[in-house]
């Protein structure tokens, strides 16, 4: 079992690369080679700047907006906000598939295709960066909703206290974000969607619809 790193080494350990996964040409498997999330160095850099240019695009205030205007699953809105006419079971179906170490389904694999297609129909990075965005805010943030509903509390204190990504993985070891405070992790594999995750959390914690 690899170790576990926590508290003040995370960040430091958040500087090692990430796990490399197998070059593959459909299906989830597709996904995880082609976007940042599983990637390092100069590949990382480019796929992450296509993400940070989706990001820069949509404004969080705007999003909110629309969040608390028309409610649902923030996946949905999410997709919305990118033009992608996809729907909220796929974005699931992959998201339960994404990681590594999580076995790929037929199921999973017929859902990103949709996904592709929704996207254009390109299997190219930057539609993986589309899907990369919306499986990685598919489960995280709607738990970060229903947890904060649930308990009554914001955003802030749901991340402070049981964020919804405690472990994240690197070469040879599992690294601890909640033991450090830093939810959306740090680093070159920092979360760059965390304006825009937050925006739709505060707009739909009130509702009951996402």
């Amino acid at each position: 079992m690899d170790p576990t790193i926590t508290g003040c080494a995370v960040p430091a350990a958040l500087d090692s690369p990430v796990p490399a996964v197998p070059a593959a040409t459909a299906g989830v498997a597709w996904l995880r080679a082609h976007v940042a999330r599983f990637s390092s160095g100069a590949t990382h850099r480019r796929r992450r700047e296509l993400v940070a240019a989706l990001l820069a695009d949509i404004d969080p205030a705007g999003l909110q907006q629309r969040a608390a205007r028309d409610g649902g699953h923030p996946a949905a809105v999410l997709a919305a906000a990118l033009g992608v006419p996809a729907a909220v079971a796929d974005i699931r179906a992959v998201a339960a598939c994404y990681q590594p170490h999580v076995r790929t389904t037929p199921t999973a694999d017929a859902a990103l295709a949709r996904l592709v297609d929704a996207c254009g129909g390109r299997w190219d990075e930057p539609t993986a960066a589309r899907i990369g965005l919306l499986v990685q805010a598919c489960d995280a943030t709607a738990t970060l909703v229903r947890t904060a509903r649930e308990r009554g509390v914001g955003a802030a204190t749901v991340l402070r206290d049981d964020p919804p990504v405690r472990l994240t993985r690197r070469v040879g070891m599992l690294v601890d974000l909640a033991s450090a405070g830093l939810p959306f992790g740090a680093g070159p594999h920092g979360c760059p969607g965390r304006e825009h995750a937050l925006a739709l959390a505060d707009a739909l914690i009130g509702r009951t619809d996402a």
